[in-house]
Order: structure tokens, then sequence, then C-alpha cells
């Protein structure tokens, strides 16, 4: 009796398992966020609007889809954090229209310089102890690689932040 319970119960999840997933391919489904569904569509629209042409090689594969997904995931979830707390008034954001810019690209633009460019400070100390621990010679090339190491935890601070609360799924 309790076998055959088991066996039911299997079928019936293996059933929805297979159901699901077939319907998710049928609409080209590849992530959700809050449960809104994020389709090759979308993300198509997202490579010819925002991402660009080098980009379009990713819609033919799941691994591409996947990647796009996430870039297009973060990119919503920081505009809308954007626009709650960049200062409209901010010269990065009013100048859009002077610059032909989309002014969602401008509070992203406004957001990444204040919540990462200005956090960004490394000392002349940092640097000549950068080269020596990696034996560079250049001054340059230490600050830039310590800049830009800390702006990718920054980033990857900031992006973490604004996922956060929210429920993410990935289904290709």
């Amino acid at each position: 009796m309790m076998k055959k319970a088991l066996s039911t119960t299997l079928v019936f999840l293996l059933t929805a398992v297979f159901s699901t997933a077939a319907y998710a391919s049928n609409e080209n489904i590849v992530a959700s966020l809050d449960s809104k569904k994020v389709t090759v569509e979308v993300l198509t629209t997202y490579v010819e609007d925002v991402a660009g042409d080098n980009y379009k090689s990713w819609l033919r594969d799941k691994v591409g889809l996947r990647k796009l997904a996430d870039f297009y995931i973060n990119r919503t979830l920081l505009l809308k954090y954007a626009k709650l707390n960049v200062d409209k008034k901010n010269t990065i954001v009013t100048n859009h229209s002077a610059r032909s810019v989309d002014a969602d690209a401008m509070l992203l633009s406004s957001l990444l310089q204040s919540e990462i460019q200005d956090k960004v400070n490394v000392t002349d100390e940092a640097v000549r102890a950068y080269m020596v621990e990696k034996k560079i010679t250049s001054e340059k090339l230490a600050r830039q690689e310590i800049e830009s190491d800390l702006k990718n935890e920054l980033m990857g601070v900031l992006v973490e932040k604004v996922r956060s609360g929210h429920k993410i799924e990935y289904l290709n």
C-alpha cells in the first residue's frame, strides 16, 4: 500500500515537473522576476534597444539566454532602485536630453557615479604596496587595477542589494 502511494506521488510530481517545463519551453520563457516572465522576445528587444549587436549571438543558445536574462534582470532592478534613490536634480540626470541619451541610461549613470565611482578612493600608499605585491612597475597601471577591483566589488554589493527581496528564477 505504501509503495503504491509513493509511486502515485512520484508519477504526479514528474507529470507536474514535465508539464511546467513544457509550458515554459512553449512560451520561450528564460527566467522570471517576481513572477513576471522574461521571454526570448523580451531579451531580443533588450539586445536591440540596450545591449547592442554584439549580444545577438547570445540569443541562440541556452547559456547566452541565461546570461542575457541575468543582465536584463540586473538592469531592471538597478533602474528601479535608481528611480527611487537618485536625485532627479543631479546634473547627470538633467543633462540627458542635451546629450541625446536615454533618461534611463542617465539615471543608471548617476546611480553608478554615486554608489561606485565616488566611493573608490585609492591612496598612494595602497598603490605602492600593490606594486610591490604584484611586481608592477607602472604606478598608473597599479592604480587602474586597484580601482577596477574596488569598482567590481562595489558593483557586486550593489547588485546583490537590489536583487535581495526579489524572486528570481531561471527556467532554461
